[in-house]
């Protein structure tokens, strides 16, 4: 059985390396801030990191994952010779905080799942262990939030849009960055207004 646990919870946490929660994998979103940082991590075009590396779910508009390979479907980020992750100081807010799944994110309230392996663990703060974590999960909570709501309620109207409106927004909100962007959370906001607006210039 798992928990609730909060950012000042003390719980056994660990990770001795071992992949197996980079397999049987294919449902690890990301967000724009992801797409950006990762494809600038790995030093390749947005639209490159896009085709090779994630997949569209189509039953959830405006949503992509990080793609799963081989027979144990493993996640393509992973190394399978070292079982590291190959963005681990850029990797999605589900991978930092594994595994804790946030229930009620803007209060930090969290679910502690019993999946992790590792033997390993010790008794640390929540706060601590998600710090520890190139400091992910500070740095982009607001704007990871303003996303998951933004999507929901993207998902409510998408199908009423023609597809060349759909594409323009998908564009919009992935690929309108500048190489040289040193605010990517301003940028998702700024593109997330511009869709906003632009949907309520679109007649019923």
């Amino acid at each position: 059985m798992g928990n609730i646990v909060t950012l000042k919870s003390k719980t056994k946490l660990g990770c001795d390396i071992c992949d197996k929660c980079c397999i049987n994998r294919g449902d690890i979103k990301i967000t724009p801030v992801n797409v950006v940082e990762i494809s600038r991590y790995m030093n390749i075009s947005l639209h490159e990191f896009i085709d090779l590396y994630t997949e569209k779910l189509e039953d959830q508009p405006l949503e992509l994952v990080i793609k799963a390979k081989g027979s144990h479907n493993r996640c393509i980020l992973n190394d399978p010779l070292t079982s590291r992750c190959q963005v681990h100081r850029v990797k999605p807010m589900q991978c930092v905080t594994f595994p804790l799944v946030p229930i009620y994110l803007e209060k930090d309230i969290f679910y502690k799942q019993d999946t992790c392996v590792c033997e390993n663990q010790k008794e640390i703060e929540v706060i601590d262990w998600l710090n520890g974590k190139d400091g992910i999960y500070m740095k982009y909570k607001r704007i990871y939030m303003e996303w998951i709501n933004f999507v929901e309620c993207m998902q409510k109207i998408w199908y009423k849009l023609n597809p060349e409106v759909q594409e323009e927004i998908f564009n919009i909100l992935y690929f309108n960055y500048k190489s040289n962007d040193d605010n990517i959370e301003k940028s998702v906001k700024n593109n997330i207004k511009k869709v906003k607006k632009m949907i309520c210039k679109i007649k019923p």
